[in-house]
């Protein structure tokens, strides 16, 4: 038991560890393009806001001892790659996209979409509070707040985010990274649940009720 123990405190701080450096190194780069263009200062002040709350929030969650985990490896790496990879494949294709025949339209409503989540994402990770984490983890059920009308509204925030850097970094690599950060989100969303239900009796009833977007899904 004790080992158990061990090794899921361990899965913990390496995910929560990892996060952390990347939102730190997120937040320095930020803050050097704050002083560049109006639309830096636009950009960066909500990227800083949401990585110093994904640190604090992630940091007290792993304080707390969790009443259930998801200690698989595969869980791990959808778990880091759908909270940093994709941001990491935005900052290599963005620079090496070809947009010259995009509609100007599509790009600006791309921009838009991406501006869109933040005040949501704020709200939710208030709302999550220490039952954020990076693994599958049962603390809590969170219903209250935009988790009335979503079971997962972050998820559903970084799956705008990935259509709107699909829209403004157009290509295919763009594409299938947009593609692929949904598709593994699905997958984090149906293992989280999966865990809830095994560990919370309340959580069957909020499932029923909540879809991914109102009574959707």
């Amino acid at each position: 038991m004790k080992d158990n123990r061990k090794s899921e405190q361990y899965l913990r701080l390496v995910a929560g560890g990892s996060v952390t450096v990347f939102m730190i190194l997120t937040i320095f780069l930020a803050l050097m393009k704050l002083t560049l263009s109006v639309s830096h200062f636009l950009w960066g002040l909500p990227v800083i806001a949401v990585s110093l709350l994904d640190i604090f929030f992630l940091t007290r969650s792993l304080i707390r001892q969790p009443k259930n985990i998801d200690t698989r490896i595969s869980s791990l790496l959808i778990g880091l790659g759908t909270t940093f990879g994709f941001s990491v494949l935005v900052m290599v294709f963005s620079g090496t996209h070809d947009g010259g025949a995009w509609p100007r339209e599509l790009h600006l409503l791309g921009v838009l979409l991406s501006l869109l989540p933040y005040p949501f994402v704020i709200w939710s990770l208030f709302c999550l509070g220490n039952c954020l984490t990076v693994v599958p983890e049962a603390h809590a059920v969170v219903a209250h707040g935009p988790y009335r009308y979503s079971r997962h509204p972050l998820y559903v925030c970084y799956m705008v985010w990935a259509v709107a850097n699909a829209l403004m970094f157009p290509g295919w690599p763009m594409l299938l990274a947009a593609g692929s950060q949904i598709v593994c989100l699905l997958i984090r969303l149906r293992r989280e649940e999966a865990l809830l239900l095994r560990t919370f009796p309340e959580y069957s009833h909020y499932y029923e009720r909540t879809g991914l977007v109102g009574n959707w899904l």
